[in-house]
């Protein structure tokens, strides 16, 4: 017995620093800059100052992409570390260390301590999908909370204990008010098809459905009432209309495609062990008498396929199905440390090994290309410990030393994490916007906003903008800056008393900052 405890002590303290490690370590290193980070964290920075806990602004202007939950970890995290980077982000990081911890409990609970143990290295090593959790964005509570519910319904499912079948609900109401809707459909889903599979239908008035939708409902109702009766319904519009049915029966700001596009996501938010995931399913198909892996596949594939028929398509809107990818990943490699591979997976090795080396000559090729990186394309030589840890993995797997070829590939790759957030973004920082437009702005400058901007500026600048529509409106604002990204106001230094101060265009985006001085 002792023998088993001092293991079970050494599990954890491995779970536990892991988890740490990939959840924590530089969330404040770069600045906010992409489009929904600096939406949603500048929402929060609007409540904070204006003390209005009911209604999102982003500069101003009512806000209706997502439900408050969110927002309101910000706010603790501002209380703690003031209105910053990590402030926005610190309750992020949290969510993603609380589902990995979860999942590592889930897995040796119901899986086995090799499945567990192997389950947490393939997530740590998902750089892709870690990165979720340093961004101050809704999906990081949305993921924790399905993924905690889910377990929570699966040890009610085993245990009968009813106080995990509260905690399914719970959870799933947490889910609902950190993006929606979709925190119930897509689990209600997957436990329905769970269900149907091990021929428990018929027991379904056994989970209490009605009086779960009644429990979430007193859970999120007060909030969704009163910010409809406070913004005379146009947030219950712009929510469930255009944020939900719309963006499931036509796709929204250009994000679409084929089902081949959801696809592409899972590959590379799992990546590098990815390539595997159709003989994680192949293999819990032939374990179907394992009921966690039977609920491990349902839960994945309906994330999976229902985003394959969305309309919109974006990489985030299948992660919450992927601890569970994860244990499957987990427990076909457990198989595989006992029998070896088969010939045919060779296939995926190489297009692993090609894909671990072709990323640091693509990463240079990629920043040869944008105009503002070219000077900089050296960081792509910090993704080559990546490529030497790939190509060591193929050692590893052609000597058949299973367990060696999954903890090289897995440090290689999530070390990218680590090079990403505490290497690259840092030293990307420079040629941002945000970055130029403060260099030649002075303290006590007054700002206004033609149109557009680049949506990092309120929450860097910790302010709102005035934003004007006509040009014509800005003539008599003498000794102003004027700043736009707007198509219409590229070249607005051809008219009179209006000059260039800079010109920067964003990363990887298709829109240009320019800063004017009205004299």
């Amino acid at each position: 017995m002792k023998f088993s405890i001092e293991n079970n002590q050494k599990a954890w303290i491995f779970a536990v620093l892991a988890a740490a490690l990939v959840s924590f370590t530089f969330l404040n290193a770069y600045p906010i800059s992409i489009l929904d980070e600096a939406k949603n964290a500048e929402a929060a920075r609007e409540m904070w100052v204006s003390g209005n806990y009911w209604v999102p602004t982003f500069n101003g202007e009512l806000r209706t992409d997502k439900p408050p939950l969110h927002y309101y970890f910000m706010l603790l995290g501002f209380k703690l570390f003031g209105t910053t980077v990590l402030g926005a982000r610190f309750f992020s990081a949290v969510m993603g260390f609380v589902m990995l911890l979860a999942t590592f409990g889930f897995a040796r609970r119901h899986l086995g301590e090799t499945v567990a143990k192997t389950t947490l290295l393939i997530l740590v090593g998902s750089f892709f999908f870690m990165q979720e959790f340093h961004l101050a964005v809704p999906d990081p509570y949305l993921i924790a909370f399905v993924t905690l519910g889910l377990y929570s319904f699966y040890h009610f499912y085993v245990t009968k204990k009813s106080f995990y079948l509260v905690l399914f609900y719970v959870f799933l109401a947490l889910g609902v008010l950190s993006k929606g809707p979709v925190a119930i459909a897509l689990p209600g889903l997957s436990v329905g098809l769970f269900l149907v599979l091990q021929k428990e239908l018929k027991n379904t008035f056994h989970y209490y459905p009605v009086l779960g939708l009644l429990g979430i409902a007193l859970l999120v109702v007060p909030w969704f009432w009163q910010v409809h009766l406070k913004t005379d319904g146009l947030w219950t519009q712009g929510f469930f209309f255009d944020h939900n049915i719309n963006r499931f029966s036509a796709p929204m700001e250009g994000h679409g495609g084929s089902f081949l596009v959801t696809w592409g996501f899972v590959l590379l938010g799992l990546l590098p062990f990815s390539f595997f995931i159709p003989q994680a399913f192949g293999h819990a198909w032939k374990e179907r008498t394992n009921a966690a892996l039977v609920f491990t596949s349902c839960v994945a594939a309906v994330f999976i396929l229902f985003f394959s028929i969305s309309s919109t398509k974006l990489p985030n809107y299948t992660m919450p199905g992927y601890a569970f990818l994860a244990m499957l990943l987990g427990a076909f490699f457990t198989k595989k440390i006992e029998v070896g591979f088969s010939r045919w997976d060779i296939i995926n090795v190489v297009l692993l090994t090609l894909l671990g080396l072709a990323l640091p000559i693509a990463a240079y090729i990629g920043m040869q290309q944008e105009a503002t990186l070219v000077s900089l394309s050296y960081l792509a030589f910090g993704l080559v410990p990546t490529a030497v840890g790939t190509l060591l993995g193929i050692v590893f797997y052609f000597r058949k030393k299973i367990t060696a070829f999954l903890v090289s590939t897995a440090f290689s790759w999530g070390i990218l994490l680590f090079i990403l957030h505490g290497y690259l973004y840092p030293n990307l920082t420079a040629v941002l916007p945000t970055t130029a437009v403060v260099e030649v702005l002075p303290k006590d400058a007054s700002i206004v906003v033609y149109k557009r901007m680049d949506a990092a500026f309120p929450f860097n600048y910790q302010q709102t903008f005035k934003v004007i529509d006509n040009i014509n409106d800005a003539t008599n604002l003498h000794g102003f800056y004027l700043l736009t990204n707007h198509p219409e106001g590229q070249n607005l230094d051809q008219l009179p008393n209006i000059e260039v101060v800079i010109r920067r265009k964003a990363l990887f985006e298709n829109h240009t900052t320019v800063l004017y001085r009205i004299e």
